[in-house]
C-alpha cells in the first residue's frame, strides 16, 4: 500500500474491452458533467480521483489520493457510488460478475491492476480532507469578519 502520513493512494491500470472506448468516454463525460452532483462528493475522504483513457484508447488509468485505509476507502466508494463504478469499469476487461457490489471480487480486481508508486509526495501529509475543509471555513469566516469591519 502506498501512503504518506494520513494519505493513501491507488494507481490502477486496466485494459478497455475492444469496442467499448466510446461508451466509456460517454460514461466519463456524463459522470464528470459539472451540472450534476457526483456521488463521489459523498465520499468524505477523497482528495482527488481521476480516470484517464491512455495508450491509444486501450487502457484506463485510475488514480486517487484519499485519507485512511485502502479497504475503508473502497468500501465507502462501493456504498456511495457503486453505480458509477460499475458504469465505468464494466467497460474494462476482467470486471467481475456482480460488479462492485461483489465486494471481495471487486477489491481483488482493483488490487490485481494496482501499481506501486515509485514516488509519492504530499505537500501536507497530515492534513485530512476534513482538516482542509475546516481551515477553508475558518479562512472564510475571518475574511467575512475583516470585510464587516471595513
Amino acid at each position: 500500500m502506498d501512503s504518506s502520513g494520513v494519505h493513501t493512494i491507488i494507481t490502477a491500470i486496466v485494459g478497455i474491452k475492444p469496442g467499448s472506448v466510446d461508451k466509456l468516454r460517454a460514461v466519463l463525460a456524463h459522470l464528470g458533467d459539472p451540472s450534476r452532483v457526483s456521488p463521489i462528493t459523498l465520499i468524505s475522504t477523497i482528495h482527488f480521483a481521476r480516470w484517464v483513457i491512455i495508450d491509444n484508447d486501450t487502457r484506463l488509468l485510475f488514480t486517487s489520493n484519499f485519507d485512511g485505509s485502502w479497504d475503508d476507502y473502497i468500501d465507502e466508494f462501493i456504498e456511495k457510488a457503486a453505480d458509477g463504478l460499475d458504469a465505468i469499469w464494466s467497460n474494462c476487461e476482467g470486471f467481475p460478475d456482480g460488479g462492485s457490489r461483489n465486494r471481495d471480487a471487486f477489491k481483488a480486481y482493483v488490487r490485481g491492476h494496482q501499481f506501486t508508486a515509485d514516488l509519492f509526495y504530499s505537500a501536507y501529509p497530515d492534513a485530512t480532507v476534513k482538516n482542509i475543509g475546516k481551515a477553508l471555513r475558518v479562512e472564510k469566516s475571518f475574511e467575512d469578519l475583516l470585510d464587516a469591519m471595513q
